[in-house]
Order: structure tokens, then C-alpha cells, then sequence
């Protein structure tokens, strides 16, 4: 919670010098995994639902184009099984994403109505993680940030003068192994996060 308030005063801080819009964002997510090792007898685990709710900072460049971080909550899991079904854990994890991505607009589709997509990267710093089961052994220690590949489109309703709505949704895709430690004999375990989001929120 300090990390999280910490890194909530600086986005704010940045926003009020630099005159940027904030928002607020929840996002249902669905949070998967690409499990694998070399010997190829492990694989992924299904996926589950979560939420995500975050501040969200937007810069403007030029009406186009938008520089676009901010502060997301983002929970997710590490689920996975061998191929033979004796083993199957999952583990909780969680963490907060500072987001840096570019919103490119097009023309208004409708009054007040602009498309966009939006791609770019983030540092995402583990917060919590913590096994389904105290029986579940197999990662002995998660690695502490994540660095995902973050593509997304939308669009967004301009409801008044400093009001705008928006919603779109996005892929994410994880690109360091979340496992960081490995009970013997699965030390070469590769568990890379994968998210899909649907992103809903307000800017003032």
C-alpha cells in the first residue's frame, strides 16, 4: 500500500506540472500463461477472470497523438500442470503497472466520438504473490517486475467540456518469466504472463 500511494504521488505530481488529463480506469481481465520447460512436459493451466482499477495519465502531443501512463492494480496468475496430470498448482499474483504507451487518434467517426489505438510497453512491479495451496512448492520465489507488450484500440466520447468516456480493450503479453526460483528438478520452468483486458474509465 505505501508503494502504491508513493508511486500515486508522483503520477499525480507529474500530471499537475505537466497539465496532462487524468482518469480513471477498471478493466475486466482475463489473465492467462504460456507455461512450458525444455523437456516440453509442462503446460499451461486454463485462465481466469480478474479486475483491474488504476489512475490513468494522458499527455497530448497534438490532437492525434498522445503519450498515455499512469497507476493500474493488475492481478494475475501462474497456473500450470504436467502433461500427465500429477502435477497442477496455481499461485496468485499481483501487481502494479506503470503503463507507457502511444494513443494514436483518427478523425471524429461521430460528433465528439474518435477512434484509437494504442501500443507501447511498461514496467510492472510485483506487489504480492502467494500459493492457491500451502502444498504447491514448485516456484520457490516469483521474480519482482514484469515487462509486458501492450497493444490496445478504442474509442472515446467527449460527455462535456472536461469530460471524456472511453472503452476499447487491449492484449498484453508478458516477456520475462515470472519464475525466478524452481524446486529441483523443475528449475528450467517459463512462465510468462499473457492478459486480455477490457478497458472502461472516465478522464477529467
Amino acid at each position: 500500500m505505501k508503494k502504491f500511494l508513493f508511486l500515486l504521488l508522483i503520477i499525480v505530481s507529474f500530471s499537475s506540472m505537466a497539465q496532462v488529463k487524468l482518469g480513471l480506469k477498471l478493466a475486466p481481465v482475463v489473465s492467462a500463461n504460456r507455461a512450458k520447460n525444455d523437456a516440453q512436459t509442462i503446460e499451461n493451466d486454463g485462465s481466469q477472470m480478474k479486475f483491474s482499477i488504476g489512475l490513468i495519465a494522458d499527455q497530448s502531443f497534438s490532437d492525434t497523438y498522445y503519450l498515455s501512463t499512469g497507476l493500474v492494480y493488475l492481478p494475475k496468475r501462474a497456473a500450470f500442470r504436467s502433461a500427465d496430470n500429477t502435477i497442477e498448482e496455481e499461485y496468485k499474483l499481483q501487481y502494479l503497472q506503470i503503463p507507457a504507451t502511444l494513443k494514436l487518434f483518427t478523425n471524429e467517426i461521430a460528433p465528439d466520438l474518435k477512434p484509437f489505438i494504442q501500443i507501447g510497453t511498461g514496467l510492472e512491479i510485483k506487489v504480492f504473490d502467494e500459493p492457491e495451496d500451502p502444498s504447491y512448492v514448485t516456484v520457490e520465489k516469483f521474480n519482482p517486475i514484469d515487462v509486458p507488450v501492450i497493444l490496445g484500440a478504442g474509442v472515446e466520447y467527449r460527455a462535456g467540456i472536461n469530460t471524456t468516456i472511453f472503452g476499447g480493450f487491449s492484449y498484453q503479453r508478458g516477456l520475462i518469466n515470472a519464475v525466478n526460483e524452481a524446486a529441483t528438478g523443475f528449475e528450467d520452468l517459463q512462465i510468462r504472463n499473457t492478459v486480455f483486458s477490457i478497458d472502461l474509465g472516465v478522464k477529467f
